[in-house]
């Protein structure tokens, strides 16, 4: 995956969400490093670990879940008043 880097960039050249977490100044300068990643489905975007960094754990934990998903054993909310039922539920059984 290749790395392009952009150097001598002003802050008012940034995007408005870069600015905003550097907190740029206009006129300060910076240098960019756009490099393209494997990132998980999820809000935050995190990257994905190296494949060497996943445990065998976690590879059995999810087939396991995938074993259960496919049998039936899960419970689907639909509503966050669902949601609600089903974890004061949870949190009652303890």
């Amino acid at each position: 995956m290749p790395t392009t880097v952009f150097k001598n960039i002003k802050g008012k050249k940034l995007l408005p969400d870069l600015v905003k977490k550097l907190k740029a100044e206009p006129d300060k300068i910076f240098t960019v490093t756009i490099e393209e990643i494997q990132t998980l489905e999820i809000e935050d975007d995190l990257p994905m670990p190296p494949e060497k960094m996943i445990s065998e754990k976690l590879i059995k934990k999810v087939g396991e879940s995938e074993n259960d998903i496919k049998a039936g054993r899960y419970t689907e909310c639909k509503t966050n008043e669902e949601i609600d039922v089903f974890f004061q539920k949870i949190l009652n059984e303890n």
